[in-house]
């Protein structure tokens, strides 16, 4: 075995990205760890780098950075998915809105009772 001081080269977020991408005709799904609502995370790079969630890195390495105080959102309601053509920005209210007009959260009154 040779002997020697070895350099560790670190992968970029990229590399590390696109190796775990399952690219399909409709959504593009996360193969690698995922949260328990299924977002896909990914290490931001480095030992206490922390984990942040593969649909925003896909919007970042396909359209640029996200502005600060906006929600990276899905068209496509598949929280596994990072095709950037799926994803848009918006609030954490538009988040609300978006989820409330496709049945998938029930709006609430100020005294946390349901409308419906």
């Amino acid at each position: 075995m040779p002997t020697g001081v070895y350099e560790r080269t670190r992968r970029s977020i990229a590399e590390r990205f696109w190796c775990k991408v399952t690219r399909a005709i409709g959504c593009w799904t996360w193969a690698g760890s995922k949260t328990r609502q299924g977002y896909g995370c990914i290490g931001s790079g480095g030992k206490y780098a922390p984990v942040v969630k593969a649909h925003r890195v896909s919007w970042e390495l396909n359209r640029g950075p996200i502005p600060q105080g906006l929600c990276v959102l899905h068209h496509c309601d598949n929280p596994s998915c990072v095709n950037p053509n799926h994803l848009f920005l918006g609030t954490v209210r538009d988040n609300w809105n978006d989820a409330i007009t496709k049945g998938r959260a029930v709006p609430y009154n100020r005294n946390h009772r349901r409308y419906r």
